[in-house]
């Protein structure tokens, strides 16, 4: 019922915005904080001119609870028209969860084998590549496109709603999650994993 009512206000902010008729430009300074389904946020921007500005965030994201998105960006937003609606690419460091294919190193015993120099029977350890599918973290480098609208509620300036969508994705090494805090080690591995996060920004601008 939450996601729903969540999902059924950004529709209505989303529609509110094609009827607004004040621009993204209308102040110089724009600082929010975000909310989605499960996860929260914090931006500031800064509007370089009517049509671009540049701003950083943090974010926190949770989906279908395995999928978890964090991290911190720069971002660029151009404005194409000068009000509303925006594009943006963000670039900076993150972590992203998610299940994938993990290839690993297995050692085990196979029976044992007659040592010549040992003169006695030893254990016969083989090592193995296997590949399954585990519940990854790939921390690393981050791309985050998006797209959104930013709606100036009332007089220029002053408390503004800002929904959009941005999706994060992670370039790093990966490692299994379970492992975490065993001290069992694996070879490092590149993976990629893209997010997902749909937002609600509240904030004021001045």
């Amino acid at each position: 019922m939450k996601k729903r009512i969540f999902v059924l206000v950004l529709a209505v902010l989303i529609a509110g915005s094609v009827f607004a008729e004040q621009q993204a430009n209308s102040k110089a300074h724009w600082l929010s904080g975000e909310l989605s389904i499960l996860g929260v946020g914090a931006r500031y921007e800064y509007m370089l001119s009517p049509n671009l500005s540049i701003s950083v965030n943090v974010y926190f994201n949770n989906l279908f609870l395995f999928l978890n998105d964090w991290g911190f960006a720069a971002a660029g937003r151009f404005y194409p028209w000068g009000k509303t609606f925006f594009a943006e690419l963000g670039l900076g460091y993150g972590f992203h969860s998610t299940f994938k294919d993990f290839t690993y190193n297995d050692t085990y015993n196979a029976g044992s084998i007659w040592d010549d120099d040992l003169l006695e029977w030893v254990p016969n350890m083989v090592t193995e590549k296997r590949t399954e599918t585990d519940f990854v973290g790939i921390t690393g480098f981050v791309v985050a496109p998006g797209v959104g609208w930013k709606i100036d509620v009332g007089a220029p300036g002053g408390f503004y709603v800002q929904p959009g969508i941005k999706l994060p994705i992670t370039f790093g090494d990966q490692e299994p999650i379970i492992t975490w805090g065993t001290g069992q080690k694996y070879d490092t591995q590149f993976g990629v994993g893209m997010g997902f996060i749909i937002y609600c920004g509240l904030g004021y601008a001045f």
